[in-house]
């Protein structure tokens, strides 16, 4: 159904049920009823229905929804008060043209009490309708986000991609001349990091275990080429395997930890990932010989600014990121990740 029937439809209903309870009220307070007095209400309906209509064009034709509510408020609560009182005397007309017009329908007490129910009945209806759009808005507003949110999150992932790569070509050329054995062994890792992201490439989220098993093929493939200048560690508890992580992301940040630390020390170094639970959070620390040079964490690379960025769009404010020197030659990456 349309949004043109939907509106009818509930027009047609909400008014129907508005004159059925007056009907009904009506014949339980007069002891003296007659269906003929249901005419009048029925005709109250109708106008009803067809001064709500007018105003709905009135609002669209005069850009109502946008306004904030304090210009808005004084606009409604006086075009209620126009409709409100001349339907209650189109009311009276027909009683009279239908001979069951009765003088104390015209009494002070009668116009403003039946006036005052005529504008509540109207300011009921055009709340209902104000939160109707209000709440259609926002949910406009909301899957315009989230398509947004989806193409930035696209774009971060395409920067990802060609960058690791390129990087891991430039690694294993390095190798091809120089031990041709080892540097197969390395085509071999690369083959199944680029397996993992591909089959990741189409998800915003994948099992912490399997971005795990992409940062042990890519740490196995830089220990040939660092031989024994690169020491590697990872310890995860069991139950962080299944927590949901921004694809490649780790990796980023290992690759981030050999580049800029241990590849400029002659003597190489060590890296290590830790991961745990803590209080409904996936926590990894990922630790790495070099120093971070003070006002420079920027200079680590792109990796770090794409993470940041995933972290913000996926996880809002909830997930946390830390890059800081722990000791005199150690780097510690911290990274919080909800785990709900």
């Amino acid at each position: 159904m349309n949004k043109k029937k939907a509106y009818w439809l509930i027009q047609s209903i909400g008014w129907s049920l508005y004159a059925i309870v007056m009907i009904l009220g009506a014949s339980v307070v007069s002891s003296n009823f007659q269906l003929l007095m249901a005419v009048p209400i029925i005709v109250e309906a109708i106008f009803f229905l067809a001064f709500t209509h007018y105003y709905r064009y009135l609002n669209k034709r005069w850009n109502w929804f946008h306004l904030p509510v304090l210009k808005l408020l004084p606009r409604m609560l006086t075009a209620i008060f126009l409709m409100a009182f001349p339907i209650y005397f189109i009311r009276v007309f027909v009683s009279y043209l239908l001979e069951i017009y009765s003088p104390n329908l015209l009494s002070a007490s009668s116009i403003i009490g039946n006036g005052i129910g005529d504008f509540f009945a109207l300011f009921i209806w055009a709340s209902s309708y104000y939160a109707f759009h209000y709440f259609e808005r926002y949910n406009l507003s909301l899957k315009y986000e989230a398509a947004m949110r989806r193409m930035e999150l696209d774009r971060l992932k395409s920067q990802l991609n060609p960058h690791f790569i390129f990087n891991a070509l430039n690694s294993i050329r390095a190798l091809v001349d120089e031990d041709p054995s080892r540097s197969k062994k390395a085509i071999n890792h690369l083959s199944n990091i680029l397996r993992s992201s591909l089959s990741a490439d189409k998800k915003e989220l994948i099992l912490f275990k399997e971005e795990m098993q992409t940062v042990r093929d890519y740490l196995a493939m830089e220990t040939i080429r660092f031989e024994e200048r690169l020491d590697t560690e990872i310890e995860m508890e069991p139950e962080t395997e299944t927590v949901l992580v921004p694809p490649l992301m780790f990796q980023t940040l290992v690759e981030n930890g050999i580049k800029h630390g241990i590849s400029k020390l002659k003597q190489g170094g060590q890296l290590s990932v830790e991961a745990y639970i803590d209080n409904k959070k996936l926590v990894v620390k990922i630790r790495n010989s070099g120093k971070l040079k003070e006002g420079h964490h920027n200079a680590r690379g792109f990796g770090i600014k794409n993470t940041i960025q995933r972290l913000e769009i996926i996880f809002n404010k909830k997930a946390e990121f830390e890059i800081r020197n722990e000791s005199e030659n150690m780097v510690l990456t911290l990274v919080r990740i909800p785990t709900d």
